[in-house]
């Protein structure tokens, strides 16, 4: 049984697989096993994982599902018990992995173990997330309050930066298919409304803005993010512990900003306000949701 399976999603990302996997087979563990699952590529990105010659690197091919199925198709293919998640237009630091197993081993009990980030930016520079929420670096350990750290700064938890025991994704639905954003949120979400987090500023992860058919870029932030329905359910249903409302409360108010932003930017005013209304979150006291009222006021005078 590998230590860790690396699961990474291929679409038509062909000029950059070859890079990502570089940076997972390089991170000194022989004790792998890395499944590039390519949904349906038009390209030759395929091929060029095929090219590595490396007993440790499989391709499993599937027709064109989506992201979501994707994965999922890597999780279940795992033969770990232990799975790290790589995007094909990504890369990582050296460390990064060992990181990520580090932290599952000092802390068994977290959902979620996840390091820092880099954004590589289309003109090559480098800039560092702003998190908020806890400790700045060197530290490591379990977050304090995942929701509470979303809500304030950049997400603690990037997909290209994060693993996950199998069993947990297993038990907690995995990705949801048939969704084309903030479907990695919400799978990190539910995961964190059971289990504690753990995360280190080291062997940070390069979330690569300057890759070409990024499929955030590609979708419009137009609609309700999954994880908002999700939290939404959780609380009606009072599934949620007491500890955790305020700040998953903040969270969703943040997510229903980012897609509200959107419609308010192309000039759909009455969209964003019905997006906003449908949201159960309207009434809430928060400098996200007054931004949003008071946008929609205006424009709509």
């Amino acid at each position: 049984m590998p230590e860790a399976t690396v699961v990474i999603s291929l679409f038509n990302k062909g000029p950059y697989i070859g890079r990502a996997l570089t940076s997972v087979l390089n991170q000194g563990l022989q004790d792998i096993e890395v499944l590039v699952v390519d949904d349906g590529s038009s390209d030759d990105g395929p091929e060029q994982a095929a090219a590595f010659r490396d007993p440790r690197v499989r391709l499993i091919r599937q027709s064109h599902g989506g992201v979501s199925t994707a994965r999922n198709n890597g999780i279940r293919t795992a033969c770990s018990p232990f799975v790290a998640f790589l995007d094909a237009d990504d890369e990582w630091r050296p460390g990064h992995l060992a990181t990520l197993l580090r932290l599952h081993t000092s802390f068994p009990g977290a959902g979620i173990c996840a390091t820092s980030y880099v954004f590589i930016m289309p003109d090559g520079t480098r800039r560092a997330p702003t998190f908020s929420g806890f400790p700045c670096p060197p530290w490591e350990g379990l977050l304090p309050d995942y929701f509470r750290a979303a809500a304030m700064g950049k997400p603690p938890v990037f997909t290209s930066a994060a693993g996950a025991p199998k069993k947990v994704l297993l038990e907690a639905g995995l990705f949801a298919e048939g969704v084309h954003l903030g479907e990695d949120l919400d799978l990190w979400g539910r995961i964190a409304l059971e289990s504690p987090v753990a995360f280190s500023h080291s062997g940070p992860s390069c979330y690569r803005k300057d890759a070409g058919n990024r499929l955030c870029v590609r979708i419009p932030r137009e609609r309700e993010l999954p994880f908002v329905a999700t939290a939404r359910a959780r609380l009606c249903k009072g599934k949620v512990p007491d500890h955790l409302v305020p700040s998953l409360r903040a969270y969703c108010c943040k997510l229903v900003y980012l897609s509200c932003r959107h419609l308010l930017r192309a000039g759909r005013v009455d969209d964003a306000a019905l997006l906003l209304h449908k949201s159960g979150f309207e009434g809430e006291e928060n400098g996200h949701i007054r931004r949003i009222r008071t946008a929609v006021a205006g424009k709509g005078g």
